[in-house]
């Protein structure tokens, strides 16, 4: 008869802590993704020779749920090897027991059966609904639900000889993997957007200026502020307006002036799973059997003013229409709050369950002499991915956000454990792309 007790270690400070519990001038050598615990068992199933060694390991499913319909894939799966010899007795007459300690070290990713790295989910658990049309009925559609689970637990498998003589089993909570973020929104930039008038400007301008909006992002590192334990990262804009001269040299536009602008920002996390491949290469799925979450992680509402700058552009004029247009530029920059929610990579290479984060921006721009009233509104996909990057001081284990051209809980892990209990009747059950020329000025320098 073996009797043991099973147990994972509460996180300390600045080793497992969720990642909006994280120090921002953390040593990146300290940054660790350890988990560890103690496995203890009678003194009497030591004495007895119950057992002569002990498989522990680490695993990780994703356990995928819709209409009655189930998958599994896993996720990692970690081992260690414990003999009898390791274990220690207790230095205490009124507790007869030996231990053994033992962590393992999480990756921040995992290899598919082809290679690729894939990034590790964090725990969770996800509930939705879909909707079902069969036979194409405008009323034949029925609600489905769905659950999707990230898990992961420790057990110990104890041996004797070649056979299996007890099983112990302890979930545990991973949700310290990602510490820090790195911002680079580095494909196919700058992005360029454009803005529309509104209707009664239409109405009273019948042809305004062209105003585009263009977004900047060199390398950035979503800073967290000592005071409230935030992540905030600045991402650059600059206003491009485009006006022309009238016979007499006049411009209708001062350029002289600043514009005002009320921004909008929403974080989406769009999560989507299913008994199927979710991915586009898996096969169409068919009606009813994905579950589409979509949330809004946090809204932040801010206004700001785009500062005008001198003009730059010394091409030659070529002929009258180019001596009649004048582009007037000016840059400001966005403020936002990273959400906790945005604290996992984009999980897009897994089977059965797919992540995606989105930025809705939504630009009012108005106050602007001899212009109309633009609007600019975009649903922009971000691509979230942890990357090993050693140049600048950036952690190795960073995370990079990257805008797409193609369009929980955060408690940290209880020292739970199991009783003492017998274990013998319980057996176990790209690289980037040079951004291309187009006709957009230089990006703006800010201090």
């Amino acid at each position: 008869m073996i009797y043991g007790r099973l147990q994972v270690n509460p996180p300390s400070v600045g080793e497992a802590l969720p990642p909006y519990l994280q120090q921002a001038d953390a040593n990146p050598s300290n940054a660790s993704s350890r988990l560890s615990g103690r496995l203890s068992v009678s003194e009497r199933s030591v004495t007895q020779n119950a057992f002569d060694s002990i498989r522990l390991c680490l695993r990780g499913v994703i356990i995928s749920s819709v209409g009655g319909k189930n998958a599994l894939e896993d996720i990692i799966t970690l081992t260690d090897i414990k003999s009898v010899s390791d274990f220690e007795p207790v230095q205490d007459a009124a507790n007869q027991t030996h231990h053994v300690e033992f962590y393992f070290e999480v990756p921040t990713n995992a290899s598919s059966s082809l290679g690729r790295l894939r990034a590790l989910p964090l725990t969770m658990t996800i509930s939705g609904t879909t909707r079902s049309c069969q036979n194409m009925a405008v009323n034949d559609n029925r609600t489905i639900h769905g659950d999707c689970e990230v898990s992961y637990w420790i057990e110990a498998q104890f041996r004797k000889g070649s056979k299996q003589v007890g099983y112990l089993s302890e979930k545990v909570k991973v949700s310290f993997l990602y510490p820090r973020l790195h911002v680079s929104l580095a494909r196919d930039m700058p992005r360029v957007l454009s803005a529309k008038p509104d209707l009664l400007s239409r109405c009273r301008f019948q042809k305004g200026p062209d105003l585009s909006v263009t977004l900047y992002a060199p390398d950035m590192l979503a800073e967290r502020s000592q005071q409230t334990g935030k992540r905030r990262l600045v991402l650059p804009l600059a206003a491009t307006l485009g006006s022309r001269t009238s016979a007499t040299g006049n411009n209708s536009i001062d350029s002289r002036q600043s514009m005002k602008c009320s921004a909008c920002i929403k974080w989406e996390v769009d999560t989507r799973f299913s008994t199927r491949s979710v991915h586009v290469g898996g096969g169409r799925l068919n009606s009813g059997e994905m579950v589409q979450k979509t949330t809004t992680a946090s809204v932040q509402k801010d206004t700001i003013l785009f500062r005008p700058l001198p003009q730059y552009d010394n091409r030659a004029v070529r002929s009258d229409v180019d001596r009649s247009q004048t582009s007037f530029i000016a840059t400001s920059q966005l403020e936002l709050e990273v959400p906790d929610a945005v604290c996992q990579p984009s999980l897009d290479g897994w089977t059965y369950l797919a992540r995606t984060y989105y930025l809705d921006i939504t630009l009012n721009f108005h106050g602007l002499q001899g212009a109309p009233k633009y609007n600019v509104r975009k649903r922009i996909p971000l691509r979230v991915s942890a990357i090993g990057r050693t140049d600048e001081g950036i952690l190795k284990e960073d995370i990079a956000i990257d805008v797409l051209e193609m369009s929980d809980d955060g408690s940290s892990v209880d020292g739970r454990s199991s009783d003492l209990n017998s274990l013998s009747d319980r057996m176990e059950p790209q690289e980037q792309r040079a951004p291309s020329r187009r006709a957009t000025p230089p990006p703006p320098y800010f201090p």
